[in-house]
């Protein structure tokens, strides 16, 4: 019987704090900010795994699924105002009235139990400290279920906390945060973070208005004992990349797994792609769209990005990969019938609870012939949480986020989530080992958070018109999204000048 990332995430003692989180779409409308409400949920204080995806430099750990170990339960959060260290009886009134906040979040599958178990743990720890609060946490769904869920609870008024990605473009376009969330300039624990994390992951325009945990990367899984068996090692340019791959293949061995079913799967590879073959001859390229309105898919790093892809798809790919379901990947790749995944860095988890004694491999994408551009990991900003402007209980709400950013409550909670932290704290386990060395060096933006609102984003996030079919080639592909971008931009154009110059190079900017 299979081992799954839910039974043995749950397994973890109690007083760890974590989320596992899968990478997942976000997004929702801005809410009104004038008209404040209360904003309790009728939800039980229950919480699930919710999805992945961030990117810092500095903190040592590893993208998409690294491990932390359990830190101590000790916390110090500062006291709500008017609260003391006397029990809650005999606290003044002002700080010692019943308190309900409403806590919403997406989910992530399988993945849900142990989220919701981790929460309820961080959430009872909190509730020791400020007895007179409870906190309705909410799992609303993953994809739309989520962004549809989300949009509903913030217009309505009726979440005081939604959980959020690393700013990307369209999180600041849809959200606002000056306009929408809680400053949290102030909390004490923003100064557990690096300063490069919170500039890059939770400020805007000058001030802190998310405290971002986590962030993901993207990367390539590699079964350690099937390397070691033909002397193999982690290829740095595209030809040390199709030896490896042909080398395989010649012994009878599958070289590359990937489950491009929903073709939405196919993210994590064009990623890659895009990060090795096309942005190290336009380096400037996501900064010139995004600020001055630039973007030309049809130029010949473009060609040879799509030509790549579908080069190496076609050769070295599980021939049947696009039938392949992705929730099954993990477990494909557990069990020792592939070499490689190119895949998120959130998916060491869910292949460690599959198989624990499984030797587990990571190393940058090589699709480009510079060893120094492959060297660049693509990454993200993952879960984080934002207080809503409107709520009344602000000041709870900003207990309450501050106490993850905590360093003994936030170790136990990376140490369960097993997402690169944006704290630098001590993770253990074979999976940060193994993303280590690759959260240590340079990283950038991965391009799928790299859009705004209106562009026909799909083309680009799954390729699946290109790898799956024989309709384009790689320069009629790039006519085909090029034409696509063109017809969205009177749904875009108009948020061209929201981001400035320092902005931009802080976003794209590589460590």
């Amino acid at each position: 019987m299979l081992i799954t990332r839910r039974v043995l995430l749950g397994s973890f003692a109690a007083g760890a704090a974590g989320v596992l989180l899968a990478a997942c779409g976000q997004s929702a409308a801005p809410a009104p900010t004038s008209a404040p409400s209360s904003s309790t949920s009728s939800a039980a204080p229950t919480s699930a795994p919710a999805a992945s995806s961030a990117a810092p430099t500095a903190a040592p750990t590893s993208a998409g699924a690294a491990a932390t170990k359990p830190a101590a339960a000790a916390t110090t959060a500062p006291a709500a105002a008017g609260a003391t260290s006397a029990p809650a009886a005999a606290a003044p009134s002002t700080g010692g009235a019943p308190v309900a906040l409403s806590v919403i979040a997406w989910n992530s599958g399988t993945s849900a139990e142990a989220f919701k178990n981790a929460m309820q743990q961080i959430n009872d720890k909190f509730k020791q400290k400020k007895p007179n609060v409870t906190i309705n946490f909410e799992m609303l769904g993953q994809g739309a279920n989520w962004t549809n869920a989300q949009k509903a609870r913030i217009s309505g008024q009726t979440a005081d906390v939604t959980a959020t990605y690393g700013f990307a473009p369209v999180d600041i376009i849809t959200f606002q945060p000056d306009k929408q969330f809680l400053d949290l300039t102030d909390l004490p624990s923003v100064k557990n973070f690096p300063k490069e994390n919170v500039a890059r992951f939770m400020t805007w325009k000058g001030k802190v208005w998310q405290l971002t945990l986590a962030y993901v990367g993207h990367l390539v899984w590699y079964n350690v004992d099937t390397f070691n068996k033909y002397n193999l090692k982690p290829p740095t340019t595209y030809a040390e990349f199709q030896t490896i791959c042909e080398t395989l293949q010649k012994n009878k061995e599958n070289a590359v797994l990937y489950g491009a079913k929903p073709t939405t799967a196919l993210s994590r590879y064009g990623s890659e792609m895009e990060m090795d073959v096309g942005r190290p001859k336009h380096p400037n390229f996501w900064a010139d769209m995004l600020v001055q309105g630039k973007a030309d898919f049809t130029t010949p790093e473009w060609v040879e990005t799509f030509k790549r892809a579908k080069e190496f798809a076609k050769k070295y790919f599980d021939p049947n990969f696009g039938g392949i379901e992705y929730a099954t990947t993990a477990g494909l790749f557990a069990s020792g019938k592939y070499a490689m995944w190119p895949e998120g860095s959130f998916a060491g988890g869910d292949i460690m609870a599959q198989k624990p004694s499984f030797k587990l491999g990571a190393f940058n994408a090589a699709f480009g012939d510079d060893k120094e551009a492959n060297a660049v990991h693509p990454v993200y900003g993952d879960i984080g949480w934002a207080g809503l402007n409107y709520t009344k209980n602000a000041d709870t709400v900003k207990d309450w986020i501050d106490f993850f950013g905590q360093k003994d409550n936030y170790q136990t909670f990376m140490q369960v989530i097993q997402y690169y932290p944006t704290m630098p704290v001590e993770l253990t386990g074979p999976v940060p080992e193994a993303e280590a060395p690759l959260v240590k060096g340079r990283t950038a933006v991965s391009n799928v958070r790299l859009f705004l609102p209106g562009m026909n984003t799909d083309i680009l996030r799954d390729w699946g018109e290109l790898l799956l079919t024989d309709q384009y080639t790689p320069e009629s592909f790039a006519k085909y999204v090029q034409g696509s971008f063109d017809e969205s931009k009177p749904q875009w154009q108009k948020y061209i000048g929201t981001f400035d110059q320092d902005w931009a190079k802080l976003y794209f900017g590589q460590g």
